[in-house]
């Protein structure tokens, strides 16, 4: 299948959360699996900044409204993919992919990402690459599944084209001044309650679900919960109208990235053959965290975007009261303000048992999911969710709410009441997170053939991209088979 793939970002080009990461990941995939993918991405200022392209395309017109706009499509690889960077200055040369320094959106994110949309599409003509699938992720790609509608009429090569949108987080939904629906093309027939606008506004997420011909979340307890009125961010109504084409596909994990045995960042490798490693690598976290340096007393990691999403409304408190009990915690992360400033004092109050690194390292996030000996993941919604992942191929026991792809890869006991792989909760409050943690706690300190046993159960998990790349092909097959929505 010839497949293009639309991203707002792509790890080794631009990253600010997970979805960087499935694209690059997945696209890599369905490449080995010898299709022909390429993917499409702004080319933001830190790309142009720090890489090397090469022109594709010196001048590409793309007619938005009444407006045509000329942008230059630069050219790279990822690996074995080629990747086209939309040069436009007025829409992507800005230090954030979606933000300004205050944190705000971009308020002409949806003409921004609109006309990437468009760009994207009126590439395909001019490289004479004419894709079974355009494959978009999120809000940012949703209008994609619009303006093919329009290139099926315009254009005969596209009659064969079907569109697959996959949501990684259906928290952001791309909301926008219907003042840009002239600009957007967003015509009356699109623009209603069971299309694109929401409340007066046009909502760019909402409006994909019905244009896509087929749709996705990133674990099937995502897809699930995102048709309930808990979990489906206001758009419950919208995902259940598409149950018929609305599917649920786990993420993989990169484990030629992700695997102690090979893993540069350590300090000392290891694998579930020899376990000494491991033990060295608390012993280094411990020391470059400023922590005391005792392998008895269990070490709990955090990597992560420091969020209400990521359940610190609820787990800070919890996270406070097991400090009085013989415990470290080894804390990587950045986000919200308030977050950051009650960890930095926890931290001052407690320097002997909580450690902070206020930003993101990737070698220092290794060294965490390696040295730990439990991961805390207490997610109010987890979509997917990697880190989980990767704790569990480096031996460190997830401690997670029972929500979206963590209930789909970690469970704390077997059908049998035998040893799971970690520690599960399912109510977002303090008391349940702090209960979980305990229990961990308990198993470390008074159970080790438990914990031994867990650790091993873990690290046996596979969740490989080459899986979710077969069930992306029957996907895709799915939408070239279906009539046009």
């Amino acid at each position: 299948m010839k497949i293009l793939f639309l991203s707002s970002e792509a790890t080794g080009l631009i990253k600010t959360g997970g979805l960087a990461d499935v694209a690059r990941a997945l696209p890599l995939a369905l490449c080995q699996k010898g299709h022909d993918v390429r993917i499409v991405l702004p080319n933001y200022l830190s790309i142009a900044r720090t890489q090397n392209y090469s022109p594709a395309i010196p001048s590409l017109g793309v007619s938005m409204g009444d407006s045509k706009l000329f942008c230059a499509v630069q050219q790279t690889r990822l690996e074995k993919l080629p990747v086209y960077l939309i040069e436009y200055h007025d829409f992507f040369l800005r230090n954030h992919p979606y933000e300004d320094v205050a944190g705000n959106p971009h308020p002409d994110n949806g003409e921004r990402f609109g006309f990437f949309c468009k760009a994207a599409l009126q590439l395909c003509l001019a490289e004479n690459f004419i894709p079974d699938i355009v494959h978009v992720n999120d809000w940012q790609g949703a209008l994609a599944c619009l303006y093919l509608h329009q290139y099926r009429t315009t254009y005969s090569e596209f009659a064969g084209t079907r569109s697959l949108m996959t949501i990684h987080n259906g928290g952001y939904q791309g909301h926008c001044s219907a003042s840009a629906r002239s600009f957007l093309e967003i015509g009356d027939d699109w623009f209603r309650a069971a299309g694109f606008e929401d409340h007066g506004q046009i909502n760019l997420l909402k409006g994909g679900l019905r244009a896509a011909d087929q749709l996705n979340a990133v674990s099937v307890g995502y897809a699930e919960e995102l048709r309930t009125p808990l979990g489906g961010h206001g758009l419950h109504e919208s995902y259940e109208a598409r149950k018929e084409a609305f599917s649920g596909i786990l993420n993989g994990c990169e484990y030629e990235v992700w695997n102690p045995s090979t893993d540069p960042f350590l300090t000392t490798s290891y694998d579930l053959g020899n376990l000494s490693g491991k033990i060295q690598c608390k012993s280094a976290l411990q020391a470059e965290m400023g922590l005391k340096e005792v392998p008895e007393v269990p070490l709990i990691g955090i990597v992560s975007r420091l969020t209400r999403q990521k359940g610190f409304d609820f787990s800070l408190p919890a996270i406070a009261k097991v400090l009085s009990k013989k415990v470290q915690f080894a804390i990587l992360g950045s986000g919200e303000r308030w977050i950051v400033e009650k960890i930095a004092r926890l931290s001052e109050m407690n320097p002997e048992k909580l450690q902070f690194h206020n930003g993101y390292n990737e070698a220092l996030a290794h060294r965490i999911e390696a040295g730990s000996d439990f991961f805390l993941m207490p997610s109010l919604y987890e979509p997917c969710g990697l880190n989980q992942m990767y704790s569990l191929r480096y031996g460190t026991l997830p401690i997670v709410r029972a929500v979206g792809g963590l209930r789909d890869t970690v469970w704390e006991r077997d059908v049998s009441g035998g040893d799971g792989t970690g520690f599960v909760f399912t109510e977002p409050n303090a008391d349940d997170t702090l209960a979980a943690i305990e229990r961990g706690i308990d198993c470390f300190t008074n159970d080790s053939a438990s914990f031994q046993n867990r650790i091993c159960l873990g690290m046996r998990q596979r969740f490989s991209w080459k899986n979710t790349a077969t069930q992306y092909e029957n996907i895709y097959s799915k939408a070239l088979k279906s009539h046009i929505n």
